[in-house]
């Protein structure tokens, strides 16, 4: 029986990630699950990793016989957009791809521990009423990191980086909270400073 049920265990994420990495198309993936093909679909493209971006100015599938020096324009006689049916249609991602290491063009991964933990996040976003998207968690967490290694205050990073919109309260309860902890950002990272904002 199918089911359209988004909610997802690690175990069938762990699934995912193994008929990924088989070459199996989402409606193979779909029916060992019992679930719809378009949940996994979405599944797949909500929590696949940009691994590698490619450096061309345009993923062209001449770039190897290139006569432009690699200046690629959409006007370009020669251009013609690369299409991947494996990342781009099905699985949806290059895991177990055989051509994954010669590949210069964007690559996608799609980890079952990375999924469980974007989910997990988005658990504890809404538990704590955080209004950000799991991408936008895990930016800030990886801005955040290396200051704190180096002994940055929230209120010193707060100074030097204007584009971010939270108050220096907020960041210490995200902290507290644990909402950084998959980037490296540990509770124990807000507690000399923390005394300053109570």
């Amino acid at each position: 029986m199918l089911t359209k049920n988004l909610h997802m265990s690690y175990s069938d994420r762990q699934i995912i990630e193994t008929g990924i990495e088989n070459g199996s198309t989402k409606q193979a993936i779909a029916t060992t699950l019992g679930k719809d093909k378009s949940t996994i679909g979405k599944e797949i493209k909500l929590h696949r990793a940009l691994t590698y971006k490619c450096n061309l100015p345009l993923e062209c599938a001449n770039y190897k016989r290139c006569k432009h020096e690699h200046q690629c324009t959409l006007d370009c006689i020669n251009y013609i957009p690369f299409k991947c049916t494996r990342r781009d249609k099905s699985p949806g991602a290059c895991n177990g791809c055989g051509n994954y290491r010669s590949c210069r063009y964007d690559k996608y991964r799609y980890s079952a521990l990375d999924a469980q933990h974007d989910y997990q996040m988005t658990l504890i976003s809404s538990r704590e009423g955080i209004n950000a998207t799991v991408n936008d968690i895990k930016q800030l967490g990886e801005l955040l990191l290396p200051l704190l290694k180096r002994g940055h205050s929230i209120y010193s990073i707060l100074q030097s980086h204007r584009e971010i919109k939270l108050s220096e309260k907020t960041i210490y309860n995200y902290i507290e909270n644990g909402v950084f902890q998959g980037v490296g950002v540990s509770k124990r990272q807000s507690i000399p400073a923390r005394k300053k904002v109570r």
